[in-house]
């Protein structure tokens, strides 16, 4: 079981899958452990285009330090760096979800050396560029650690409007199936959600996102309610050659509606890094042109409805 220590000497625990060339790290969203992963790790790790996968604790969930907070986004992005450190990873792509993909932005900025690539999932650019879900979805969210809906044995109506889309609330049950466990054996204490708000809030890249000189995919679902994909058209404009994906009927945890999506994302970027080239790899075929989306991103496209099986190399 090892842990890395991040600043102020905090325990930041991870866990490594599979042994390929590459590596992956994966970064999970505001008071969510690598539990919360659940299968991607095995999936990524796994076939013939398989990664080496390094899941993180953030600090103060899962079996990582809870030291008192608040945190910040550069001491998140810190931690993941003391990972790298300790596991004697000199590189690594980065793919983070919501809160995790505000830490990517950050690692790539403070490590540049460190970051071959970034996936950034169902997030944002920060304030002033943040575009903010509807006042009963915020209330709904930030009441989440108080009420009790993250220890109930079903996922409650009110948490899958937040995490799915209008088309797989049907499914909520069965998409989610894993999360009540997860939450019955990491459930974040009040102060550790808080503080992860507070470095949320404090995520203000600005301009400096410009300087982000690794291939870089941002990832959206086109029906995200609590990161509306607008953000994510801003985050691919500010990002130096950064491509837009959208994911037609995929909410905020966009994995859970399609499990390929982070796969696809790598497999787009070690095509970038290893080529100096961009090659379109979405589902299987008939692989789709990439087109412009109504944002004017070039190269952005949205896929054809994901399917359960990896793309093809």
């Amino acid at each position: 079981m090892p842990f890395a220590k991040g600043p102020g000497g905090a325990r930041i625990h991870y866990e490594i899958h599979g042994s390929a060339e590459h590596t992956v790290v994966l970064l999970h969203g505001l008071g969510l452990s690598s539990r919360f992963w659940f299968d991607q790790p095995r999936r990524l790790s796994t076939g013939p285009d398989g990664w080496r996968v390094i899941t993180i604790d953030n600090r103060g969930v899962g079996r990582s330090d809870r030291p008192h907070g608040p945190y910040s986004m550069g001491m998140l992005a810190d931690d993941v760096a003391a990972v790298l450190e300790h596991a004697r990873i000199g590189r690594a792509y980065v793919a983070g979800l919501s809160l995790g993909g505000m830490i990517a932005q950050h690692v790539a900025l403070r490590h540049p050396m460190r970051t071959a690539g970034l996936v950034l999932l169902g997030t944002s650019a920060g304030f002033p560029n943040m575009r903010l879900p509807e006042a009963r979805l915020v209330a709904s969210f930030l009441s989440l650690p108080l009420d009790g809906r993250l220890r109930r044995k079903r996922v409650p109506d009110s948490l899958a409007r937040l995490l799915l889309s209008e088309r797989d609330l049907p499914r909520a049950p069965e998409l989610l199936a894993g999360w009540p466990a997860a939450f019955q054996t990491d459930s974040p204490p009040f102060r550790v959600y808080m503080s992860h708000l507070a470095a949320l809030l404090g995520h203000r890249p600005g301009s400096r996102l410009g300087r982000i000189a690794c291939p870089t995919v941002v990832v959206t679902g086109d029906d995200d309610s609590l990161l509306p994909h607008h953000n994510s058209h801003v985050l691919a404009r500010l990002v130096p050659g950064a491509h837009l994906e959208i994911v037609p009927g995929a909410g905020h945890i966009i994995p859970v509606s399609d499990p390929d999506c982070v796969r696809r994302a790598l497999t787009r970027l070690r095509g970038t890094t290893s080529t100096s080239t961009s090659t379109s790899t979405s589902t299987p075929t008939p692989t789709p042109t990439p087109t412009s989306t109504p944002t004017g991103i070039p190269g952005s496209y949205r896929p054809p409805v994901p399917t359960s099986s990896p793309p093809p190399r």
